[in-house]
């Protein structure tokens, strides 16, 4: 009898295990995967647009609600504008790499700098990263606390 009960404490507690290094894996051949992260041009539009299309049902007052609304679709064309700007920026960076490739195993991608050039590349244009964030600083006086709780759930 003594030895059922052990039987089965242990299977429950097996099968969560099994649970956990399948997330394990999961998590390890995601963040592993040979496809480049999403684009940021896809991520801020996909965000601005929800969140213009609910800002009326979250800002009672029109003038605010209205001025947010511009504001999130203005972060639609400017998204594109930053987008251009990476992808502008990846490609400098490899260019500047080019000739200091030699001296690093193409292998290593830390030592030869290709994998700063893939993730955050020195961006030489900022205009439109500086325009979205006034946007931003802007959309969030313009809300209350609870409105931007609200529009923070918006994916």
């Amino acid at each position: 009898m003594i030895e059922a009960k052990c039987v089965a404490c242990k299977g429950p507690g097996m099968s969560s295990l099994r649970v956990l290094v399948a997330l394990g894996v999961l998590l390890g051949i995601t963040a592993c995967s040979s496809r480049p992260p999403p684009r940021l041009a896809v991520e801020l539009t996909a965000r601005a647009t929800a969140k213009a299309g609910v800002v009326s049902l979250v800002v009672s007052d029109r003038a605010r609600a209205k001025r947010l609304r511009a504001i999130y679709l203005e972060v639609v064309s400017l998204s594109r504008e930053l987008d251009r700007a990476r992808v502008t920026a990846r490609a400098q960076c490899a260019n500047a790499l080019e000739p200091r490739t030699p001296t690093a195993s193409p292998a290593d991608p830390i030592a030869s700098g290709a994998l700063g050039c893939s993730i955050a590349p020195p961006l030489t244009d900022r205009a439109a990263l500086d325009r979205y964030a006034r946007l931003m600083l802007e959309a969030r006086t313009l809300l209350t606390q609870r409105e931007f709780d609200k529009l923070a759930r918006m994916r």
